[in-house]
């Protein structure tokens, strides 16, 4: 296998100079190089041992067996022989993939590329290497472009392959499929066929077998060169924007954890509409663990919660869900340790883990007598304006979501508070009665923000559930003499 590196031909050395340029190995390094068997992966194989010598690399091989398809034992005895014959180590992991993706609850695809990655950084480790070296060419990087844009996967999809991911390195991504055969024949070294790779079982063999040779044919001939340079331009855009999407983060996320993060909605909103979704994206992928299934649908949809009222709740796939609270918006793995009703089970897994404060009784009427005018901090809730006017002094009274005007002078008490049993709200100007917990069901509030919910209560009469409605029998009226004013500073206010 091996080369002398002064009589490279122009394939290798081009390969060469690709993995230079993109700094994939240092000198001495260990290589574990995962093959299949295929083209590509005889071909990443033979480029490797031949530049070993120059480079002082040692390397390794690891083969993974599916057990989908009958001749998969074949193909791991092709490239086990492969090894014997030149000397390299050779690891071998056998895995009943469609088990594991019913079990795992994803794609025979997406299951198969985590038990390859687990297995070559299995391999890696018992090695010693330092790099992992995988055969992806210049046409699967155009391919996946075309893979993530019809899936809607943004910017970062876009960016298609990486030369380099970490310890993860593709030193033939600069090759075309055709160049890898050419090689190969030419040197009269033989690989292994995948039959369901001529199949449209999976999407991307659509997408190989019929979208690009109809492109090369009817529209551009040179389209996988020119889809892998916009692949390579999208990447180097993707990463800026990825360090501004972070930095962003930082000035929107209240609280993070494993599986849990808040993000503060007026921050939120005030970041550009194209940081939005990004940061979104990026929530949800590190919620999910790469989640390969989210695209700008899922975004746009917990995008639209942030102007909605608390309450509102969209399922998410991986088991995540958003639900959109009284100043942020939750994104979190659902919890599905029993069988409750959905809307019950959802909760902020960071606020019961790290003990968030619950909104004390504030007796507001004690502190209006002693000043009209003033301003508390609820924690957990925000600051609370308050101000007590003469009717005909006030030229309009505009109701806001977060703004709200009473009578005060139907009030008797009047305090802050989460809710008890036995509150009621009036909900017409007949003055009919509805129960809290009626109302809040209603309204599809989950249970876990009903119990933390901030209330401006009269007794059991609640007059303002705070972010929602107001009871119909504390309005201001033509012979209203005193109005109370309050403002929850912090609230997106709408009409």
């Amino acid at each position: 296998m091996e080369q002398n590196g002064k009589g490279l031909d122009a394939l290798t050395k081009r390969v060469r100079d690709f993995m230079e340029r993109e700094r994939m190995a240092e000198a001495g390094s260990r290589i574990v190089a995962g093959v299949s068997g295929g083209a590509d992966s005889v071909c990443l194989l033979y480029m490797l041992t031949g530049l070993a010598k120059e480079y002082g690399w040692k390397i390794a091989v690891v083969h993974v067996n599916h057990k989908i398809r009958p001749e998969a034992a074949a193909d791991a005895q092709y490239v086990e022989k492969l090894c014997k014959m030149n000397s390299l180590p050779f690891y071998l992991k056998e895995a009943d993939v469609e088990s594991l993706a019913k079990e795992w609850g994803m794609s025979v695809e997406e299951a198969g590329r985590r038990v390859r990655y687990e297995a070559f950084a299995e391999a890696a480790k018992m090695f010693g290497a330092d790099r992992i070296a995988v055969a992806h060419n210049r046409n699967d990087r155009a391919e996946t472009l075309l893979f993530h844009m019809f899936r809607g996967t943004g910017l970062f999809g876009m960016g298609s392959i990486r030369p380099v991911r970490g310890d993860v390195i593709r030193p033939i991504l600069c090759l075309s499929r055709d160049e890898v055969e050419s090689w190969l024949v030419k040197r009269n070294l033989s690989w292994r066929i995948d039959e369901s790779n001529m199949t449209d079982t999976y999407t991307r063999n659509r997408i190989r077998n019929h979208i690009l040779p109809y492109v090369r044919r009817e529209i551009c001939e040179g389209a996988d060169i020119h889809l892998a340079q916009e692949a390579e331009l999208l990447a180097a855009t993707a990463d800026y924007v990825h360090r501004m999407t972070r930095e962003a983060l930082g000035r929107c996320v209240k609280k993070e954890g494993r599986e849990c993060v808040e993000i503060d909605v007026n921050a939120f909103l005030r970041e550009d509409e194209l940081m939005r979704s990004h940061m979104l994206l990026e929530t949800l992928k590190g919620l999910s663990g790469g989640g390969k299934d989210l695209g700008m649908s899922h975004v746009n949809g917990v995008c639209g919660l942030f102007t909605k009222q608390g309450g509102r709740r969209i399922t998410l796939p991986y088991g995540m869900e958003a639900v959109r609270s009284f100043d942020c918006v939750v994104l979190q793995k659902a919890d599905t340790r029993d069988n409750t009703k959905r809307s019950d089970r959802v909760r902020p897994l960071a606020e019961e883990e790290e003990g968030l404060p619950q909104p004390e009784e504030i007796n507001l009427n004690s502190l209006i007598r002693k000043d009209q005018n003033g301003k508390i901090e609820l924690p957990g809730v925000g600051l609370l304006e308050f101000s007590l006017e003469t009717r005909g002094f006030l030229a309009s009274i505009e109701q806001k979501t977060y703004t709200k005007w009473f009578d005060y002078d139907k009030i008797e008490s009047l305090a802050i508070r989460t809710r008890k049993p036995g509150d009621y709200l009036c909900i017409n100007e007949k003055l009919q009665k509805k129960s809290l917990k009626e109302y809040l069901i209603q309204e599809k509030i989950p249970a876990w923000e009903r119990d933390r919910l901030p209330l401006l209560a009269d007794g059991s009469h609640i007059l303002w559930v705070v972010g929602h409605r107001i009871s119909s029998a504390a309005k201001v009226g033509e012979d209203t003499e005193r109005v109370l004013r309050i403002h929850i500073r912090g609230g997106k206010e709408n009409g």
